[in-house]
Parts: C-alpha cells; sequence; structure tokens
C-alpha cells in the first residue's frame, strides 16, 4: 500500500485517469440499479412461518389487499346516513370499474351480504335499499348492528368511518397499484368525505418510496454537513475537497458495482449511501491532521510542491499501519452481516465493508494524486501551530494527569451497566417507519379506532376430507372461538364458523352447530357453498373442507402485542388440535412480521460476535500480540456494554434499524484505538517515558481522533433528522456511540498502556 501511495505522488496524472477509467466503467453500473424497495422485500425466504404463510395465502386462494378508508370530515355529514350510504354505492361502483382491480373486486358495505334469514337460498344485501324514511334507515342500521362483521370490519361503530377494500389481481406491481388509486383518489377532491390509504400492504409498498425521498433530502444535507466539519476541524480547502472527492469515488464505485452484480437497492441498502459518506472519509481526517503535523516541523528551504510531497509520503509511512488495520476492522463490521439468513442484510454488508475497501484503495491512490495535483497552499494552515503541549485541551490533560482515578471509574460504570443488559426489549411496527402527521399513519389509527384491527394472525386447522363439514369439526371451530376472544390484543374473529352458522340459521338452527345431527351440519355447509361466490368463503375454507383458517384481527399491531399473542395461543393451540385429533399452525401478517423482527435483530446481535471476532484476529495478526490485542479491544467492548446498558435503563426497545448500531459501532469505534496506540508505541520508541508518550499522542495522534469522532458523530448525527423514525433512531444510536468510544478511548487507554503497553 505504501508503494501505491509513493507512485500517486509521483506520477499523480496517471493515477487520476486509471481511477476515471474505472470510474467510467462501473458508472455505467449505476443504470443498471434496481430498486426494490417494497417491505416485502424484507421477509426473510426460508423461514418457516414466512413459507407457511405464502402457502396459506395460495391455498386459501387470498389476495392481496388495500385499504381505501372514507371518514366523515369534522362537522361535516355521518356516513352512517342515506346520502352517505349512497355515496359508498358510488365509491364502490368507481373502485370496480377500475382497471388494476383483481376479479373479487372490492369489498365494501356496499356488498356486504346480509345474513339470510328463515329457510331461504335468496341473496341480498344491506344496500339492495337505502330508506330516507328516518324509523326506516334506523332499522337498516339495527340490522347492521346484529351482525358482528358489519360493525367490525365494514361501518365503525359512530358511523363516522367506512373502508374499501381493494383486492390486488394476482402478479399486480403493488407500488403502481397504490399509484393508480392516488390518482383517482385525486379526482375525487370535492367528494364530501376523505379518502386515504392504508393497511399493510400499503405500509410495505410505498414505505420504500417514502425512504427514498426522505435520503434525497438527507443527502445533501450529510455533503453540506460534512464540508462544514472537514472546514472546521481540518481548516483547509484541500482537507474539505479531497475527503468530498474520495467519497464521491467510493459511492460510485460501490453503487456501480451493485448494478454489475445485479443486486438491487432495498429497504436495509437505501442507508448505505449515509453510512459510506460518514465513515469513508475517517482515514482521511487522520492523514491530513498528520500532514499538517509534519508541515509545521518541516524545514522551509524546499519548494512548497516538494515539500509538501516529502512530508505526505513521511505521513503514510508513520500510519500505514493504522489505516490499512482500520479500514479492515470498519468493513469487518459490516462483512459479519454475512452471516444473516436475510439476502437483503447479507447485500447490505457485503457492499457496505466492499465500499469501505474501496474507500481504502482511494486513500492510497486518488488522496496523494490530488493532494500531489492541487497547489500546495490549499493543504497547509495558514496560521502558525500551536506548541504540542499547548494544543492539549486541559481536560484530556486533566484526564492523563488522573489516569487511573478515570479507568477505575470507567470500570465501575461499565459493571452499574451489566444488569441493565437484561432489559433490553424488541420492539418494532411497520407503521413506526412513517412521518405519524402522514395521512396513511392517521388512516391506521382510526381504523384501528373504529374497526377490528388491520393486521391478521391466521390460526389454521387441518384434518380429514370434510372434517369442517361434522359436528366435530364445529366443536373444533366452536373451541378455537372461545379461545381467540380471550387472547390478548385480539380485536374481533372470523372464520368458517359464522359462514355455517348463518347456513345453519337458514334451516331454523340456531347455534351452537356441534349440537346439531351431522345431516343438519351437511346441509349447512351445502347452504353456505350456493353462497361462495358472495361470501369469499374459500379465503377461510378449503373446497374439500379439510382445512379451516380462522382469522384473528390485531388492533395497533407492533412486535410486543404480535408476540404476546403468539405466545399465549401457540401452547393452548397444540393442546386442542390434539385434543381434536387434527393439526395446527399459525400464519399471517402477524406472525410473518414476528418473524421478519426476529431475523433482523437476532442476526444484527449474533454478527456482534463476529465482528468482535474478527477485529480479535485482524489485530492478533498485526500485533502478534494477545496483550496489545486486548489493550484496542477493551476501550470499545466497554463503550459497547454501556450504550447497551444505557438502552436497557432507559428502556428503549432494539428493532430492525435500531439493532445494526452495535457492530457498526464495533468496527468504527476501534479505530479511535488503534491510532491512539499506534501513536503512542511511535512516541515510546522515540525514547518518551509513558506520561510524556501519553501527552504526545493526544497533542497528535489525539487531534485526529477527536476530528474522527466529532466528523462520525455529526455525520450520523444527520440521519436524525430524517422522517423516518427508525433511521432517526440509527442516526442518534450511532452518534452517541461514536461519542462513547471516544470517550472510553481517552479514559481507558493511558492507565491499560501504563500497566500493558510496555514495550
Amino acid at each position: 500500500m505504501l508503494i501505491l501511495a509513493r507512485t500517486a505522488l509521483r506520477r499523480p496524472k496517471l493515477i487520476l485517469l486509471l481511477t476515471g477509467l474505472g470510474t467510467a466503467v462501473l458508472i455505467a453500473g449505476l443504470f443498471r440499479l434496481e430498486i426494490r424497495t417494497d417491505g416485502a422485500a424484507l421477509y426473510p425466504r426460508g423461514d418457516a412461518m414466512v413459507e407457511r404463510t405464502l402457502a396459506d395465502r395460495l391455498r386459501f386462494a387470498e389476495p392481496q389487499q388495500v385499504i381505501l378508508l372514507a371518514t366523515s370530515r369534522r362537522d361535516g355529514p355521518l356516513l352512517a346516513s342515506p346520502a352517505g350510504f349512497r355515496w359508498i354505492s358510488r365509491v364502490h361502483a368507481s373502485l370496480q370499474a377500475l382497471p388494476v382491480a383483481q376479479s373479487l373486486g372490492v369489498r365494501s358495505l356496499a356488498n356486504l351480504v346480509e345474513p339470510p334469514e328463515g329457510s331461504t337460498l335468496s341473496i341480498r344485501t344491506f344496500f339492495d335499499e337505502i330508506p330516507d324514511d328516518p324509523a326506516a334507515f334506523a332499522a337498516l342500521l339495527a340490522r347492521l348492528d346484529r351482525f358482528p362483521v358489519a360493525r367490525g370490519l365494514f361501518l365503525s361503530p359512530d358511523g363516522r368511518t367506512a373502508p374499501f377494500y381493494f383486492f390486488l389481481a394476482p402478479g399486480a406491481e403493488r407500488r403502481q397499484v397504490i399509484r393508480e388509486l392516488e390518482a383517482w383518489r385525486a379526482r375525487q377532491r370535492d367528494a364530501p368525505y376523505d379518502l386515504r390509504i392504508t393497511g399493510p400492504v400499503a405500509a410495505e409498498a410505498v414505505l420504500g418510496d417514502v425512504v427514498l425521498r426522505d435520503l434525497s433530502r438527507l443527502v445533501p444535507l450529510m455533503i453540506a454537513a460534512v464540508a462544514l466539519l472537514l472546514t472546521f476541524t481540518l481548516r483547509t480547502p484541500g482537507g474539505v475537497l479531497v475527503p468530498l472527492a474520495q467519497v464521491l469515488a467510493t459511492l460510485l464505485w460501490t453503487l456501480g458495482l451493485m448494478g454489475w452484480a445485479g443486486v438491487p437497492v432495498t429497504l436495509v441498502t437505501t442507508i448505505l449511501p449515509v453510512l459510506l459518506m460518514a465513515m469513508a472519509m475517517t482515514d482521511e481526517v487522520h492523514l491530513l491532521e498528520r500532514i499538517h503535523n509534519r508541515l509545521a516541523a518541516a524545514p522551509a528551504g524546499l519548494a512548497p510542491r516538494e515539500r509538501l510531497i516529502r512530508v505526505t509520503a513521511d505521513a503514510f509511512s508513520d500510519l500505514l499501519a493504522p489505516l490499512v488495520l482500520t479500514s479492515l476492522t470498519t468493513a469487518f463490521g459490516f462483512f459479519s452481516f454475512a452471516g444473516s439468513t436475510m439476502k437483503p442484510l447479507r447485500d447490505f454488508g457485503l457492499f457496505a465493508g466492499t465500499g469501505l475497501i474501496f474507500g481504502m484503495l482511494f486513500t492510497f491512490t486518488l488522496v496523494p494524486a490530488l493532494i500531489a495535483t492541487l497547489p500546495p497552499a490549499w493543504n497547509e494552515r495558514r496560521r502558525a501551530r500551536r506548541r504540542a503541549d499547548s494544543a492539549i485541551p486541559s481536560w484530556e490533560r486533566f484526564v492523563a494527569a488522573r489516569a487511573r482515578a478515570f479507568a477505575v471509574a470507567g470500570a465501575l460504570l461499565v459493571a452499574a451497566a451489566l444488569p441493565e443488559l437484561l432489559r433490553l426489549t424488541v420492539q418494532d411496527s411497520w407503521i413506526d417507519n412513517f412521518d405519524p402527521r402522514s395521512p396513511l399513519v392517521t388512516a391506521e389509527r382510526d381504523f384501528n379506532r373504529g374497526f377490528w384491527g388491520s393486521y391478521r394472525l391466521d390460526v389454521v386447522f387441518e384434518g380429514d376430507r370434510r372434517r369442517f363439514w361434522t359436528p366435530e369439526g364445529a366443536a373444533l371451530l366452536e373451541d378455537l372461538d372461545r379461545l381467540a376472544r380471550r387472547a390478548p390484543h385480539v380485536g374481533g374473529v372470523l372464520g368458517p364458523l359464522l359462514f355455517l352458522e348463518g347456513g345453519a340459521r337458514m334451516h331454523g338452527h340456531p347455534p351452537p352447530l356441534s349440537a346439531l345431527p351431522p345431516v343438519e351440519v351437511k346441509r349447512a355447509g351445502a347452504a353456505v357453498e350456493v353462497l361462495n361466490l358472495r361470501l369469499d368463503l374459500r379465503q377461510y375454507l378449503t373446497e374439500d373442507a379439510s382445512a379451516a383458517r380462522t382469522r384473528l384481527f390485531v388492533r395497533n399491531a407492533d412486535f410486543t402485542r404480535g408476540r404476546a399473542l403468539r405466545d399465549f395461543l401457540t401452547p393452548r393451540l397444540a393442546a386442542l388440535a390434539a385434543r381434536h385429533g387434527v393439526r395446527a399452525h399459525l400464519s399471517g401478517d402477524v406472525p410473518a412480521g414476528l418473524a421478519v423482527v426476529e431475523a433482523i435483530v437476532g442476526n444484527q446481535l449474533s454478527s456482534i460476535g463476529w465482528t468482535a471476532a474478527l477485529i480479535a484476529v485482524t489485530l492478533l495478526i498485526a500485533f502478534r500480540s494477545l496483550r496489545w490485542t486486548a489493550v484496542v479491544m477493551a476501550p470499545i467492548l466497554a463503550a459497547t456494554l454501556l450504550l447497551f446498558g444505557a438502552l436497557g435503563y432507559a428502556g428503549l426497545p432494539l428493532g430492525i434499524a435500531t439493532s445494526m448500531f452495535a457492530a457498526l459501532t464495533l468496527g468504527a469505534g476501534v479505530d479511535f484505538a488503534l491510532h491512539y496506540c499506534y501513536a503512542y508505541r511511535r512516541e515510546r520508541r522515540a525514547g518518551r517515558d509513558h506520561d510524556g508518550a501519553v501527552l504526545a499522542t493526544v497533542a497528535t495522534a489525539g487531534r485526529g481522533v477527536l476530528w474522527n469522532a466529532l466528523v462520525l458523530a455529526f455525520g450520523f448525527l444527520v440521519l436524525a433528522f430524517s422522517t423516518i423514525k427508525p433511521n432517526a433512531s440509527l442516526g442518534l444510536l450511532l452518534a452517541a456511540a461514536m461519542a462513547v468510544s471516544y470517550g472510553a478511548t481517552v479514559v481507558f487507554l493511558p492507565e491499560l498502556l501504563r500497566r500493558w503497553g510496555q514495550s
């Protein structure tokens, strides 16, 4: 690598030409880059729950649905009125006529089948007649009240909210359908009621668009923030332009390689540009700070450019090992994601790590070539440097003078944080990814407030042919219905039992269905079969009646609620299935969502161990000493424990995005200790005693470590301005992690080096 740097200094035009040619080739890959930011791309293929959910959707012919929520305006007319019902009918017909409507079309109050009364197979809906007479309309509402599904899924109890369930055609591109629905909605501006799109499918489909819009705003902000930080810390034009050029080249090469490799941009990889912008330039901060140190002491007899080239070559010699090691250890923080069971997470780790390797390559090629090409004055500070000892901040001098006391205090703080690790929890929700003021989120809240819930957990029973057309099958469904209604967070229950009981009533038999003779249960099933096309029976009962699916609707579903419901049902369903001699399993939105969060958080946490192991092996190879490896690793391990302890103490949960910070902290935070230790060893070899070496380290490399920490912390802090809560939380955590890692380095290393760094 040193040969590369010296070649770049002596032949900068050749290096710039080669870099330009490579960039041109890889830029072509940008035009092949696909964007697949639909949330469904995150579902871990191969996961038993996810595969079971997909299989059940096919088995029960379940179409995907988007919820279009109609609401009465403040002080406006109720939907539960003759005029409101007629408006619902017109909107239903308009939606049904859209080209993107699935064959099942739209389900709403307008085509909700009224349960037949008496021994008749006549099919009618609640809207067959919408009376204007107040008494007759009140009777219609009373009939709706007697049908639980009507109030649970189609008309809110206060009469102000009504959903349209828009079914997507098989193979339809979800974002395109939603765009067409949005265009249709825009044409309804003069409607007397508000219309908003919501639901799990909509949330997953449009999340990527929201993320991309958010990043299009954050990336320019990031560039401005980084440029300002570089101006403040390095205080030269070259100190701003050189790192930014290196970052730009790193981004182009990384994203171009993704395009050529056929790897799409997913929800996970959308934050790649922001992370690389913050992390790829850290080597340049240390390098340029070292160049400034050497320029201050260099003889003035040489020509400015020759003087700068010589000083830069010497700076590369000083920092060769730490520059290579910090790039590798940071990359390993990302490469540790390669063991993930989720392809998007593996892609993120692979290309983020590769991007940092590209960044290291540019540090030894593009950066020295630019330094040799730019005017020398652009890389030299005009203001005379202060003496090294006076350049040490008073607080760092204070810490260094009381190293043992601070190290003991830090160790006690880490020990106090350990019990808080047990308080760490996991929490996540699709809806938390959006601006809480967005129409999708406000509609989701209104839907969950007025209805059973937009997310679903399915219980599937499998038995013999026609099992659920028998009293025994009916008894099983009745037992499940009772169990589901006392389960936590369940807003309502819908399954084949409701349809079969309706069929029995047509023959004059009230519930319970299990008390009827076998022939009457079969007659009830046959009656329902006649109504199948209007009741969507196939979504709940297979054609041969050997498998039945009961749907539990969950209000305000998130990870905590979903897990509580799953943990309640799992043992009880196993006992229920064994008692009735059938097989049972769970599937649906809620269990699949749990699988996503558990897979991502679990993979992220396991990556911490892999990151630590990879870093330790790399340091062991570099230092050939267990003692020095332990000294370098100690501050960042302490910082990681402190951060996790703080999360536990504050009750802040880990989620899909926030669980990423730990492995990244290990990879990036160890850089501080590496540069500190290499500078300390250099000062000891120069003949200084321990105290003198610590002060000299803080005055030289310590400044680069401080600037590095500031650039990383404030760079990550840009994410805190994201309108997407997980990204904002990740930015805050990473910024805090850099600050804590820097603090742990300054607090622990002076005493650790006194005890174990004497070599």
